[in-house]
This record gives C-alpha cells, sequence and structure tokens, in this order.
C-alpha cells in the first residue's frame, strides 16, 4: 500500500525537488522500479519549461491510463504525475495532491498517459 505520508513535509523545489522527483519517487515505491534512469531529461526546470521530445519518444503513448503509468499534464504549464488506483498523484508547491483525471485535466490541462 503507497504510503504518502512520508511526503507531507517535502518542499516543492523547482530545481531540486520538482513534479517529476516526486513522481520517480512514487512510481518507485509502487513498483519497485526507478523511473529516473528512464526520465531524468524529459522535464526541464519551471523557469524553461518543456519537454524533452526525443526522451518523451522512448515512451509509449496509452489511449487510456495504465495503473501505474507517467502522466503529462499539458496547461499553461507542463506538470507530471503518476496515474495509480484511479487516482493522478502529483505535487507542487502546495504539496501532494491526489485528483481524479477529469479534476487534474479540468486544472492543468490535456492529458496523456505514458508506459513506462
Amino acid at each position: 500500500m503507497l504510503d504518502l505520508a512520508k511526503y507531507q513535509d517535502m518542499r516543492y523545489d523547482d530545481d531540486e525537488y520538482n513534479c517529476l522527483h516526486f513522481a520517480v519517487d512514487i512510481y518507485r515505491d509502487i513498483t519497485g522500479k526507478d523511473m529516473g534512469i528512464y526520465v531524468g531529461e524529459l522535464l526541464t526546470g519551471r523557469k524553461k519549461r518543456k519537454i524533452n521530445t526525443d526522451k518523451l519518444k522512448e515512451f509509449k503513448q496509452l489511449k487510456a491510463p495504465s495503473d501505474p503509468c507517467l502522466v503529462i499534464m499539458h496547461g499553461a504549464e507542463l506538470h507530471t504525475g503518476i496515474y495509480h488506483q484511479d487516482k493522478i498523484m502529483h505535487f507542487n508547491d502546495l504539496g501532494v495532491h491526489c485528483a481524479a483525471p477529469h479534476i487534474a485535466e479540468s486544472r492543468y490541462g490535456r492529458i496523456t498517459y505514458y508506459a513506462i
């Protein structure tokens, strides 16, 4: 069972611990696998936020979410999380969030899912 309590005191820092760092940690907690080796260069810092499309091509885009999978949210800013147990788990400067996909989509824009 995933325990998000250990992340409650984490502080968002765009360079040191951002939404992608959180997604890597959560994915490791869920699966025991380290996706960090695959996504290390995927998402740049907020000041120049963009997706490294060459890295993204290494993942298979899914038509529907698969548990667990990587989530990219395409809104005013790019944001990432992990889909697990019908929720998108993500992290921002307000802390840890778990939201149904339709709620996350209303807040962050179009959502795409990727197999890791």
